[in-house]
């Protein structure tokens, strides 16, 4: 459906366990050798977060956020704590046309190169070195410039969704007049622009 300009909450998005996943068949051949396809040209980006028990302010903050987002129906921002910034060095272009480019992340293995598009950065967490008449939008990643910079810094999110319509909440414990309670794992994946 639609993309929701919300963070999900930050302080449950701390413990999550993930990140890039490709799409690759292996064919074992008669002679046992192997052949690869690689289905997806770029990674996509998945995540488990488990919200074991949590004080009820923190739970109801993720109830709201989950019904707000109807499940897998609306995306949203998630905050990838392993890998949400990027250096000046890292800040890199990829060019749409004259006056347009988005902003990537290249990462860096010795000799080999792989540029990352970035499309939720984060508002007012990124600079730019050089470049003239910039102006970045913050829903999609994509700078509008005069002349291109030389490089970016700053912060972002990750695009992404449930991967679950239903919430599955446990009643974990009673601390006086205060619940805890806890989801014990939420499926969240990129959603690719």
């Amino acid at each position: 459906m639609s993309f929701k300009d919300i963070q999900f909450p930050p302080m449950i998005s701390y413990n999550a366990i993930g990140g890039p996943s490709f799409n690759t068949d292996v064919v074992i051949k008669a002679s046992g050798g192997e052949a690869r396809n690689q289905n997806w040209s770029y990674e996509r980006l998945t995540y488990e977060v488990s919200h074991a028990a949590r004080r009820e302010a923190d739970w109801r903050a993720l109830q709201a956020f989950f019904r707000i987002v109807a499940g897998r129906a609306h995306s949203f921002r998630f905050k990838d704590w392993t890998d949400y910034q990027a250096s000046a060095s890292e800040g890199k272009f990829i060019t749409i046309d004259a006056t347009h480019a988005y902003l990537a992340k290249r990462y860096t293995y010795g000799a080999e190169t792989r540029d990352r598009k970035i499309t939720k950065p984060v508002s007012g967490q990124v600079t730019f070195t050089g470049g003239s008449g910039l102006s970045l939008d913050y829903a999609t990643g994509i700078l509008t410039h005069a002349t291109i910079p030389t490089a970016w810094a700053g912060q972002f999110d990750v695009h992404a969704r449930f991967d679950t319509d239903e919430m599955r909440a446990q009643t974990k414990s009673k601390s006086g007049t205060e619940l805890i309670v806890g989801w014990e794992s939420i499926p969240i994946v990129e959603v690719r622009d």
